[in-house]
């Protein structure tokens, strides 16, 4: 596949030239622009290269249909990180640009890999570009040894899932990995360490903080990512009812125990790292939810529970480097770390952070038509279905799930409100630092319009991952630009029409103002001409 070999291509030239930062990270934006047409090809036609070392030792590359939507994911997300790092990078090291390229060349490489020796070299090639790169910010040592010391123990529980399939089967291909529950185990666990899940999140509150806010973007997104596409894999290779059982459980605890914490924090960076916390624990929540209804043959459920967590990681994914970037762009301009000293983001610092913040909070909170509020919806009707279960424990498992995570959205949402509220909304009696900040604008611009116009088109994402079957009209909504959660419906919503709604009552919103103010002009240019004929 060519665009692989150029995005391999870019990832090296950045490497090389990084002595000239601007270059490096141009190189960058190009290497992860071709990741993403990688996973768009890849998830049409898909590919896979194995090579034969010795002794009957294979290694092989490839993506799938799983592995092509992680990659547009997280590398979309990328793009803008690098964009953004065009300027921001420029107030740190060269070292910088050059450790974010290795570490999204390596990162192509997990997603891509298909055999355990690939996989978990380009594991901790990430783990350790990952961890000089929180170095860059001065008096960070403590939190980024933290941040290794729990990669290795991820590190060290995916070598003894690896090393039983080996020990079973004789080869290090995922293909062989079918039905084996104590590789499933190993993996889960060594994953669920890579989402922040309960209770291996302890380093990620000090370590966000710290980081520079592009890396703590790479950290919160990418990263987890990669724990994220890592249970996706296990449940895809070992259906077992159990694991789900325990993913419903400490996805519930994680969301819940990570928006009490986002709503009990004060510092700008550290809230929405407790957010990571809770978005991951949703996502694992419903993936669970998933592999229980297929157990329990509700079929139907099982789809929408896994299309649900596709959901959540794309709202999780385009609104938190939204976040992440905006937060970075504002820190550096006002010099300021809690949130309580901070305000005035949209007025004072730019309108581009501004509002990168206000529409990414927005989200989160659940506020429709935004992506957050579908697919947290689309969670509340998974977890809403528990009566389907005929398995009275299923039920009991499937509704305390839903009461934490119905509590962790409504304290999630009262923490981001507070974010938003003070830091973007609020005044600010801050001196202004002058930074670059033309890359930056346009990397914040970009994530804003994406993450409206991810909602807005919903329903193609929906047709795209093939669950057409959740796509219906009704009344005056066109198929198929309705969703439902069930068959028979069971609920129902319709982003795009909201949108629709809503822009035309903003227009006429606009109309009317501009009306207004015509009307005042006109009335201070009459009552002028008057006093000066007087």
């Amino acid at each position: 596949m060519l665009t692989f070999d150029f995005a391999i291509l870019f990832f090296i030239l950045g490497m090389a030239v990084f002595f000239n930062k601007s270059l490096s990270y141009i190189f960058a934006v190009l290497g992860a622009i071709s990741c993403t047409f990688v996973g768009f090809e890849g998830y049409i036609n898909g590919f896979s290269y194995q090579i034969n070392v010795f002794n009957g030792l294979s290694l092989s590359i490839g993506v799938d249909k799983l592995s092509a939507v992680f990659l547009i994911i997280a590398y979309v997300c990328f793009s803008a990180i690098a964009l953004y790092s065009i300027d921001f990078g420029k107030l740190f090291s060269k070292t910088m640009s050059f450790l974010i390229n290795f570490t999204m060349l390596s990162m192509l490489f997990i997603f891509c890999a298909k055999d355990a020796i690939t996989f978990l070299v380009a594991f901790e090639i990430t783990n350790i570009s990952l961890f000089f790169l929180i170095l860059e910010k001065s008096n960070s040592y403590k939190q980024a040894y933290k941040f290794l010391a729990f990669s290795e123990g991820s590190s060290v529980l995916l070598m003894i899932a690896f090393a039983i399939i080996f020990a079973h089967s004789g080869t290090f291909l995922f293909q062989a990995y079918q039905n084996n529950y104590l590789f499933a185990l190993f993996a889960f666990l060594g994953f669920i360490i890579k989402m922040d899940i309960v209770p291996t999140h302890v380093w990620i509150g000090q370590t966000y903080s710290k980081a520079p806010s592009n890396i703590a973007a790479i950290l919160s997104v990418p990263l987890t990512l990669v724990g994220t596409y890592g249970v996706f894999r296990v449940f895809s290779l070992e259906k077992s009812v159990f694991l789900a059982i325990i993913a419903v459980i400490l996805g519930a605890l994680s969301a819940f125990w990570g928006a009490l914490q986002s709503a009990r924090e004060t510092q700008l960076k550290t809230l929405p790292a407790y957010s990571t916390m809770e978005n991951n624990g949703m996502i694992l929540a419903s993936l669970g939810v998933s592999m229980i209804a297929r157990y329990s043959n509700l079929n139907i459920l099982a789809d929408f529970s896994y299309l649900t967590a596709i959901f959540l990681i794309i709202s999780h994914s385009l609104s938190k480097t939204t976040m992440f970037l905006s937060i970075g762009h504002a820190k550096e301009t006002l010099q300021k770390e809690n949130i309580d000293d901070l305000g005035g983001i949209l007025k004072n610092v730019s309108k581009s952070a501004g509002f990168g913040m206000l529409i990414s909070g927005l989200s989160f909170s659940a506020v429709p038509p935004l992506i957050g509020f579908v697919s947290e919806w689309m969670l509340l009707e998974s977890l809403f279905q528990s009566y389907k279960f005929q398995d009275n424990f299923f039920k009991l498992i499937v509704t305390f799930a839903g009461i934490l995570i119905a509590l962790a959205i409504g304290l999630s949402s009262f923490g981001i409100k507070k974010l938003v509220g003070f830091s973007s909304l609020g005044k600010s009696i801050q001196t202004i630092k002058k930074i670059p900040d033309f890359t930056i604008k346009l990397a914040e611009n970009l994530m804003s319009a994406l993450v409206i116009l991810s909602v807005i088109f919903s329903f193609l994402i929906v047709f795209y991952l093939g669950y057409n079957n959740f796509l219906d009209g009704i009344l005056g909504v066109p198929k198929p630009a309705l969703m439902v959660s069930s068959r028979p419906i069971f609920g129902v919503v319709s982003p795009f029409m909201f949108a629709i709604v809503f822009g035309f009552l903003l227009f006429f919103y606009f109309i009317v103002k501009i009306f207004k103010q015509k009307n005042k002009n006109s009335y201070s240019v009459g009552r002028w001409s008057q006093i000066k004929r007087k």
